[in-house]
């Protein structure tokens, strides 16, 4: 199924100037095919965004792209489920936003800081990592070259996208997406040198989303947004770009 994009919305995603554009960083070779492998939980991370306490890790071998990427923190995870988490990729390194992964996709309910606490605490490790596969069953593919979204289902046998969310005793949320570089590269193109990863949300925090907050929740929202420095959006993950040298084998 696809659905395209209306024009003023592709602009806005074409603009970054808002964004955080962070330092030139290098992904990890990686020789090991095996998306299930543990080589991507034990390996440190390339970049943590201090902004959005999310860690970032990156390898690549001459067939994948492979990004994990890992939170323990509730608010974090809470944005993520209310308003859906978008990876988007540029592979000229050029930050701009042409290619999205989008998932996890926005919830249905939104949570408030108060249910969300509840919500986490009703689950033991393995009821969770069960609620996060039953919860987390499609995502997007977002190609702005051709100015449309494609939804499937992460469950769907190819070898272009694998997926896999879980938490861990020592991590909340942590995402591995796999991508094959055929699908982010042009067949004909053999060298690739960088490449740009942003992290935002899916959908911003609205008035329809400020409306499901409770009364408390709002008003400090409200007073948060005035001071000097304070992120105006403090219910958004704060969009942000990292570029990467792409490694080569050893």
């Amino acid at each position: 199924m696809s659905r395209f994009l209306p024009f003023a919305f592709l602009m806005s995603l074409l603009t970054i100037n808002s964004c955080s554009i962070k330092n030139q960083y290098t992904s990890y070779w990686q020789d090991q095919r095996n998306f299930n492998s543990e080589i991507y939980t034990q390996t440190a991370a390339n970049f943590y965004d201090s902004d959005n306490k999310i860690s970032l890790k990156v390898f690549n071998n001459d067939e994948y792209l492979d990004l994990v990427i890992e939170t323990n923190s509730s608010h974090t995870l809470r944005k993520i489920y209310n308003l859906g988490l978008s990876i988007w990729i540029d592979s000229a390194g050029k930050l701009k936003n042409n290619y999205a992964i989008n998932y996890p996709l926005p919830g249905e309910i939104q949570f408030s800081e108060e249910q969300f606490r509840v919500y986490l605490r009703q689950f033991s490790l393995t009821k969770l990592n069960e609620e996060f596969m039953d919860r987390f069953q499609n995502f997007e593919r977002v190609n702005m070259t051709k100015n449309e979204i494609t939804t499937l289902h992460v469950s769907e046998n190819t070898p272009t996208y694998q997926f896999n969310i879980c938490t861990k005793q020592e991590v909340l949320f942590s995402y591995h997406l796999r991508i094959s570089l055929n699908e982010l590269y042009p067949k004909n193109q053999t060298e690739k040198e960088e490449i740009s990863i942003g992290i935002a949300n899916v959908n911003d925090a609205n008035e329809v989303y400020e409306s499901s907050l409770s009364s408390k929740e709002y008003i400090n929202q409200r007073l948060n947004a005035l001071k000097a420095g304070y992120n105006q959006n403090p219910m958004e993950l704060s969009e942000s770009w990292v570029n990467f040298k792409i490694s080569q084998q050893p």
